[in-house]
This record gives structure tokens, C-alpha cells and sequence, in this order.
């Protein structure tokens, strides 16, 4: 063997493909050893009562089937059914492969798996060939065994032996035949006991590469011997022969390793911000995803070893800081952010369950000012600091973890506190933790509009760094000197620097420090990278990474390498981001652009409609191979991007509500996305904003029955049987359609179904004030319609815990106003 598979395995990046003979030396329940190809064709001719001439498995199967038809499956379990798995197979499934695919029946190596031990055994899961994919464990804990040509376990999905079943195989592409091309692509294979004289497999890779004009990555072929002209046509597709057996692979990972690597020692590899977790309790890993403890020693662990050599930093490019950018002192430390730190946190005066914002307009560097902040809390304070990067579902669970782990009070940053407001407002309410500090940033308009409702009384103190004062400008041009573009400023006097970035940065200093920089404007500087982008693949792969980014996370490298191949470019995505320097960055299966406003700018103004349609038609489809609901098989990242991709008023935004491009996108997909709830609540919700109320609610009604138990999917449905009751004109039929919502919206209401839990920014007292209020003014029915809303206003006004929340002070006084005068503010055709 040779040091790329050993790297491969020990980066979580080394998949096998098991042939039959990688099975010998298991034995079956007769005793026997399981028998190969040649040996199958020889039981299967004796049942027929015929003799081989030389015929292959395929064909002798096939006849086979056709004469002894069902009796093929008894046959079948009496050889593969119930065996005892060889030495090998036990040694083997000890080890963390990214994936195991086979193309053997029999059931042997799930056997190895589940005579482990409890210390050593992992998640195992058996797929079938048609099965939905999986999103692959980021974490390593899981082993997806993929049985492509059958299952002796699952006889009625039958099996692929006969030039038939290959056939049948081609024309319907199973999702993981097709997910085997993909990852053939991008990962290191190493196939054993196989000759790979299997036809759909190369059926889909040769489909593949055709499409994408791929290229596969090494990969290996364990087998005695070939001949060479095999070995020849092998090597055409990057495949190497090694002679020998799995036998001699088990041997050599057994000399490579004292004991089999763990999941715990992959993800210090490829996660070292996760090291600390992977030495403490495998089972916290999860939970503190996207948690990194901020300590000098813990970040240089997260370097990236694949550091541009350019000395002019990505930060001054657009990106967003590292955490070696903040260590190494890359951007400048500025007044509002240093005062900040000097009258409020330092010398420990913060207490338990303080919590403070910084405020700032997007691309004012909130989040440059967090991460200085916490490095500078965690090398001058005796309190352990925590930065929170990613969406999190389980705040409660990791606080209360680190309340056990911390004997003093502690310090949680949240950069973007949208994303937690409803978690974090119910740990300050509940009071429950006695340590935790927080620490966290977010956009003014954002605060008032989505946040201020849940958190605002519980803010300690606050700042606001949208605009940088005047003595930041020398501190600014320090720092660009030594890690900015400093040709243009290098030939200014200093006070013209200083004039010209203060002028500049007042719009914000993200662009401020660009323009200053180039000497353009932001909208040049933005329309120059893109049209120097002439690679199809390099401008697709900026594109999608960009959809990803508006959303605040990295785009995956699995699910944009599905993405890339839907357009027919090249999917292997750690090349394409490798020749884009300063334009994307990749790290660890993750993808990231330059910053969300950046990205904003060049969807608005410089990517071609039809480019950016392509694009998101693509990353939906790359979501389809998953089971529905999406939501509860993917990562939360993932589904942030996903519920982006097919949000109708982010479309509406993205195609200046284009009504063909937008419902062309839902109408493409329907057929793929009919049991996923979600898409079609707001494939509904795209209907109704153009007017089309009646197929809106026929959609609304399946995605519904899709998905009953989503309160989003009830709360949309209830409110457009009021949409449709305002436009009736026959009171019973009317009534008939508002009862229904009514029934819904109180329960809902009842219920406390928070906005957070779903992502919508309604309240269901609000659907249901304002409709009734509606159905009786459209039947013209207003003494009654005074009374309601007035009623209504009373029973809102009786919740203190929606005071801060702006729509529903909007309702309030709507309904207060109609109450005295009998006519609905904005005219009673206004949109809910």
C-alpha cells in the first residue's frame, strides 16, 4: 500500500468498493464458503440441470430465472444468507472509511460489524441501491454500508446479475449508483476483490465524467493479479493495481496502526477546533460543532495548512477574519470596539446572564470586533471564553454542559444573535444558568424587526460600530500597509489617506477599505472580479458558494459537487476552488466567498438572471436525493441554504418577481419534491404573491398532507382560506372558510408556536385579528367588524410578552383605529 491511502483514510477521504472476492473466507450457513461468481454460476446450472460450457454468471442467472423463477431466491439465501464473517471482515470494520460500497450480496460483512464490542462498534446503517441518499456523517461516527446490485436481506428490491437487471439499472439510475460516480470523483477508492467488470458502475461514471468533463482522483485496485491490458485500461481512469488481497490490506493497516484509528483521531484531523471534544467525550462532539473555545493554544490548532502565499490578507480582500487574522493582529482594533471592552467587560465586571450587543450595519466588521473581543477577554481575564459560529438547535443543552464544566462565570459569543434570539431569551427568562455571560452582534434593522422582541429587557449594554472615528483611520492604514494593497495609498499624502478613508468608510467600512484601496468604486471593484472570471466552472462555483453565503454559512462540498455536476461542469470542487485565490476559499469540504454584502451586490447587479436560475435549479436538485422531510436529514447549515433555495419571497427579491422564473423553478421540481412539505407551502406562497389564490391553496392543502405536523404549513393554509373568504362574496361560504382558519390559528396560539421554530416572523393572533376583521368588512358587515377588532385589541394588549414585537404594535394600532372610525388603515384590500 502507499502513504496517499493511509492520508485518505486518516482524513476521513478513503472509500472502498467490495467485490466478491473480498468475501472469501466468510462462510455461509452451510459451512461453506460463500461462493464467488464462477462458483454461483455452477449451483445455478446444477439446478437447472445443466452442465457450463463457459457461460457467465450473468447469462446462467438469467436463464436461471426464467425457468426456476422464485426457487432462484431460496437458492440464493441457502448460499448468502446468515454467514459467518471472515477475520478480515471482523479487522475491517474496526476502521473509519468514509464509506463501504459492495457489490455482494451476501450478508457477512454486517455480521463483522455488529460482533464489535460496545467500546468499539459504531453507527452502521445498510442502504440499498434506490434508497434516498444520505448526507455523510461530518463527525465519522457513522458507517453507510451501500449494497449496490441487492441485499440478500431485502430480497423484494431483487437483485442486478443478469444483462436485464443491468439493463433496468441503466435506464433508472439508481441514487446511489449515481452518488458512487460523485464520490468516485472526489475521494480515493480503493476496490477489492473485484475485477470491476461491472457495467452500471461504469455506465454512471463514464455518464459523469461525459457530462462534467471530470477528472476522477487516484484510486486503487486490490486484486492477485490482472493482465495488462486491464492494468492499461485501469490506468485510463486513474486506477492503479496493487496485487494482493484483502487479507494483505488487513495486514498492512496493522503494521500502519498500533490500534485502528478512531473517529475521534479523524476529526482532529480535519476539525481540530473540535480536538478538545474529541479528547474530553466522543458524545459532546455534536453538541459543540461550531463552538470553539478562544485560547491561543486551542486556535493555532485550527490553521489552514492551504494559506495562501500572497502576503496581502483575504480580511483586506472582502473575507471574513480568521481566527489567525485576529491572533496575528490583521485588523485594526478600533476605538468603539476598544471602549467597549475597557468600560464594560474588562477586569471581570460582567456578571452571570449579562448580556450584550454590539450593533453595526452590514459590512461594518461586527463580527472582526467579536472575535477581537473574546481573544482579548480569554489572554486577559481567568474566565473561559466560547464563540458560537453556526446555527444551534440545542443552546439549552450546550449551556448546561458548560455550566458542569466551569467553576467560574464564562463568557458565550454569538455572532448574530437572529439566529438564537428565541433559545437564548428563554435561558435569561428562565435564569437557569448561574455563569453564562453573553456576548453578540447583530444588525440594527434585524434587532428592531426580529429580535427585539424577545431579548430586548434583557439587555445589559450595548454599542454601535456603523461608523469608525476619525483616530481608527491611522490605526486602518497602519494595518493596510503592512496586509492591505498598499500601491495606491503608498503615492498619497498621509493626510489625504486619512481623508479619503474616513470619506469612504462612511458609507462602511468593508467598502470603505476597498475602495479605498483600488481606487474604484465598490460596484467597479465587484464588476471587474466577476467579468475576469471566464472559467464556467470557477464563475457556477462563486454562484452557488454565494447562495450559501447570503445565508451566513459555507456552502458543503458534497452537495455543491451534485450541484456542479447537474450543470455539466466540473464537480470536483477542491480543484475549481483552488484556482480562485481571494475569490473563494475551501476548508474542509467547506466553501466560503467574501462577505454577504459582496455577494448581494453581485447577485443584484452583475450575475445574469439566467446564470443565477441555472444555479439555484441546481442546488435544489442536488437536495432531492435526500428522504423528506428535508429538515430532519440534513445539517442545520444545509437546510438554512436549502430553505433559502426555494423561500418565494427570496426568489421574488432575486428575480425582481419575475413570475415565469420564479414559478418555472417549483413547477421543474414538483414532481421530485411531492412529499416534501416545505417546498410545497412555498411553491403555494409564490402563487398567492402573484395573485393565483386558488392553485395557492390547492398546494397549500397538499403540503399540508405532506408534512400535517408543521404548525408553519397549518399557519399558511389557514391564512389563505381567509384570502379566499375575503374574496367571497356568499356569507355561508365565507364563514365556512374562516371557521376553518379560526379553529387552526386559535390552537396555533394557544399552542405558543414560536417564530423561531421555523423561520417565519408571524404571529398566529395576527393572521387571525386582522383576517376576521377583513371577512366582515368584505360582507360589509361593519358594526360587527368594530367590535371584533376592538375585542381582539383588548386580548393582545393582555400579553405583555409581545410588547417590543413592531408587527404586532402595527396590528394593534390597525385594530384600535378601525375600531373608532370603522375604516382599516392602508384600505381593506391591504395584504396581511
Amino acid at each position: 500500500m502507499n502513504n496517499l491511502i493511509k492520508n485518505a483514510l486518516l482524513n476521513g477521504r478513503l472509500v472502498l468498493l467490495l467485490g466478491a472476492g473480498a468475501s472469501r473466507g466468510s462462510k455461509n450457513s452451510l459451512g461453506d464458503e460463500v461462493p464467488l461468481g464462477g462458483e454461483l454460476a455452477e449451483i445455478l446450472a446444477d439446478s437447472l440441470g445443466e452442465e457450463l460450457d463457459g457461460e457467465d454468471l450473468s447469462d446462467v442467472y438469467a436463464a436461471a430465472r426464467g425457468d426456476l423463477g422464485a426457487q432462484v431466491d431460496t437458492i440464493l439465501e441457502r448460499h448468502y444468507k446468515h454467514c459467518l464473517p471472515s477475520k478480515e471482515f471482523i479487522e475491517l470494520s474496526k476502521y473509519p472509511f468514509f464509506r463501504i460500497y459492495s457489490l455482494n450480496i451476501d450478508d457477512a460483512f454486517e455480521k463483522a460489524v455488529h460482533s464489535q464490542t460496545s467500546s468499539t462498534i459504531k453507527k452502521f446503517n445498510v442502504r440499498q441501491r434506490n434508497d434516498s441518499v444520505v448526507e455523510p456523517d461530518q463527525f465519522f461516527q457513522t458507517l453507510d454500508y451501500v449494497k449496490l446490485n441487492g441485499d440478500i436481506n431485502d430480497i423484494k428490491n431483487g437483485f442486478i446479475f443478469s444483462p436485464q437487471e443491468y439493463g433496468d439499472g441503466s435506464a433508472m439510475s439508481p441514487l446511489w449508483y449515481q452518488e458512487l460516480a460523485r464520490d468516485f470523483h472526489r475521494y480515493t477508492f480503493l476496490f477489492i476483490g473485484t475485477q470491476l467488470r461491472e457495467p452500471l458502475f461504469h455506465h454512471q461514471v463514464a455518464k459523469f465524467k461525459a457530462k462534467t468533463g471530470a477528472s476522477s482522483l487516484k484510486s486503487y485496485i486490490l486484486i492477485p493479479s490482472l493482465s495488462s491490458l486491464q492494468k492499461k485500461g485501469l490506468a485510463a481512469a486513474n486506477i492503479d493495481h496493487l496485487e494482493g488481497t484483502l487479507g494483505d490490506f488487513i495486514e498492512w493497516l496493522q503494521i500502519e496502526f498500533d490500534e485502528p484509528p478512531t473517529s475521534s483521531d479523524i476529526i482532529a484531523n480535519v476539525r481540530p477546533e473540535l480536538a478538545q471534544e474529541t479528547a474530553n467525550d466522543t458524545k459532546n462532539i455534536t453538541l459543540f460543532s461550531g463552538v470553539t473555545p478562544v485560547n491561543r493554544a486551542n486556535l493555532t490548532l485550527t490553521e489552514d495548512t492551504d494559506k495562501s502565499k500572497s502576503k496581502i490578507r483575504n480580511f483586506y480582500k472582502g473575507f471574513k477574519p480568521t481566527w489567525f487574522d485576529i491572533m496575528e493582529g490583521v485588523p485594526a482594533y478600533l476605538e468603539r470596539t476598544s471602549n467597549f471592552y475597557d468600560q464594560v467587560l474588562s477586569a471581570n465586571k460582567a456578571k452571570p446572564l449579562d448580556f450584550f450587543v454590539m450593533f453595526g450595519s452590514a459590512g461594518s466588521g461586527k463580527s472582526t470586533a467579536l472575535r477581537q473581543l473574546a481573544l482579548r477577554l480569554s489572554e486577559e481575564g481567568d474566565r473561559a471564553v466560547y464563540f458560537i459560529e453556526e446555527f444551534k438547535n440545542d443552546l439549552s443543552e450546550l449551556i448546561s454542559e458548560l455550566d458542569y464544566r466551569n467553576d467560574k462565570p464564562y463568557y458565550v459569543f454569538i455572532d448574530r444573535i437572529n439566529i438564537s434570539a428565541f433559545g437564548v431569551a428563554k435561558l435569561l427568562k428562565s435564569a437557569k444558568s448561574d455563569k453564562a455571560i453573553f456576548v453578540t452582534s447583530e444588525n440594527p434593522k434585524i434587532w428592531s424587526t426580529r429580535v427585539q422582541s424577545h431579548l430586548g429587557d434583557f439587555v445589559t449594554n450595548s454599542v454601535d460600530i456603523s461608523e469608525i472615528e476619525s483616530s481608527d483611520a491611522d490605526k486602518i492604514l497602519d494595518k493596510l500597509k503592512v496586509y492591505g494593497n498598499w500601491t495606491r495609498l503608498q503615492k498619497m499624502p498621509h493626510n489625504k489617506r486619512r481623508l479619503e478613508l474616513l470619506k469612504k468608510s462612511k458609507k462602511q467600512l468593508l467598502i470603505g477599505l476597498l475602495e479605498t484601496t483600488s481606487g474604484e468604486g465598490y460596484q467597479k471593484i465587484i464588476q471587474k472580479d466577476y467579468s475576469s472570471i471566464e472559467c464556467p466552472s470557477e464563475k457556477a462555483l462563486l454562484i452557488l458558494s454565494g447562495l450559501a453565503t447570503t445565508q451566513g454559512v459555507s456552502a458543503n462540498e458534497v452537495t455543491l459537487t451534485r450541484a456542479m455536476s447537474y450543470l455539466g461542469l466540473n464537480p470536483n470542487v477542491h480543484f475549481v476552488a483552488s484556482t480562485m485565490d481571494g475569490i473563494v476559499q475551501y476548508k474542509n469540504g467547506s466553501v466560503t466567498t467574501r462577505h454577504r454584502v459582496y455577494i448581494e451586490n453581485l447577485f443584484k447587479f452583475y450575475v445574469a438572471k439566467e446564470d443565477l436560475y441555472e444555479a439555484i435549479c441546481a442546488y435544489v436538485d442536488a437536495f432531492s436525493v435526500y428522504h423528506f422531510p428535508i429538515v430532519k436529514n440534513i445539517s442545520t447549515g444545509e437546510f438554512s441554504v436549502y430553505k433559502y433555495l426555494v423561500n418565494a419571497k427570496a426568489l421574488n427579491k432575486l428575480f425582481k418577481e419575475d413570475r415565469h422564473k420564479i414559478l418555472s423553478i417549483y413547477e421543474q421540481f414538483e414532481k421530485q419534491f411531492e412529499n416534501e412539505g416545505l417546498f410545497l407551502m412555498q411553491y403555494g406562497l409564490a402563487l398567492r404573491s402573484f395573485g393565483e389564490n386558488e392553485d395557492a391553496y390547492e398546494k397549500l392543502k397538499i403540503a399540508q398532507q405532506a408534512f400535517p405536523e408543521s404548525p408553519h404549513i397549518e399557519h399558511a393554509l389557514a391564512l389563505q382560506r381567509i384570502i379566499l373568504a375575503c374574496n367571497e362574496s356568499d356569507e355561508a361560504m365565507a364563514m365556512a372558510l374562516f371557521s376553518e382558519a379560526e379553529e387552526v390559528l386559535s390552537r396555533l396560539d394557544s399552542s405558543n408556536i414560536s417564530p423561531e421554530s421555523g423561520g417565519t416572523d408571524r404571529y398566529p393572533i395576527i393572521t387571525l385579528s386582522e383576517g376576521h376583521v377583513k371577512v366582515l368588512i368584505n360582507l360589509g358587515n361593519i358594526p360587527e367588524a368594530k367590535i371584533v377588532a376592538r375585542s381582539y385589541h383588548d386580548r393582545i394588549v393582555r400579553n405583555t410578552d409581545l410588547k417590543h414585537n413592531f408587527r404586532i404594535k402595527k396590528t394593534l394600532s390597525k385594530l384600535m383605529k378601525f375600531s373608532l372610525t370603522g375604516h382599516w388603515p392602508g384600505g381593506d384590500n391591504e395584504e396581511f
